[in-house]
């Protein structure tokens, strides 16, 4: 029994002290990501590069706004066969916008999404950095932890040198209007 005991406190003091040996950091990824003065720059590149998309997606939605008025207007003039036509040319002509309208928003999410993963993988090699030259054994992102201390927070370490890097960061324009 007394033996137990002693493997017991042998454990809990052993643990305690790996406890206490290893470091720990976190910071905001979000945060690292989204206030990234080239991030912002590329997002303010492609807002500018969408609106002339923008500006022909409501020319062409005003058009079929036109159409299916023109449609309602010749109800009383055209004949059943006529205007079950028009109706079927107008459903095909707008299923077409709204797939477009979504090919559009795909393609510019899937752009948002290869540059953020650009600054993820540069902010993951300054995280290991980091960790070797400060003997970090644990990361945590804000959102994996409730409360922490300022001083365990390196987001702004780890800003300022994401600040010192020149990414080369592209996107493609949509291409299928």
């Amino acid at each position: 029994m007394k033996l137990i005991y002693l493997i017991t406190i042998f454990i809990i003091f052993f643990l305690c002290k790996l406890s206490f040996a290893q470091s720990i950091a976190v910071l905001n990824l979000q945060s690292l990501i989204d206030n990234n003065d080239q991030y912002i720059t590329i997002l303010e590149e492609i807002e500018i590069s969408q609106q002339k998309y923008l500006k022909k997606f409501e020319l062409t939605e005003t058009k079929l706004d036109n159409k299916l008025k023109e449609i309602e207007n010749s109800k009383l003039i055209l004949n059943d066969d006529e205007i079950n036509i028009r109706i079927n040319d107008y459903n095909q002509a707008l299923s077409d916008f709204k797939i477009l309208v979504e090919e559009f928003n795909i393609h510019y999410q899937n752009q948002i999404i290869i540059i953020r993963e650009i600054i993820l993988s540069e902010i993951i090699l300054l995280l290991e950095e980091y960790a070797i030259k400060n003997n970090t054994t644990l990361i945590l992102d804000s959102k994996s932890y409730l409360i922490a201390a300022n001083s365990i927070d390196i987001t702004n370490n780890i800003s300022n040198e994401l600040a010192k890097i020149n990414f080369k960061l592209e996107y493609k324009d949509f291409e299928k209007y």
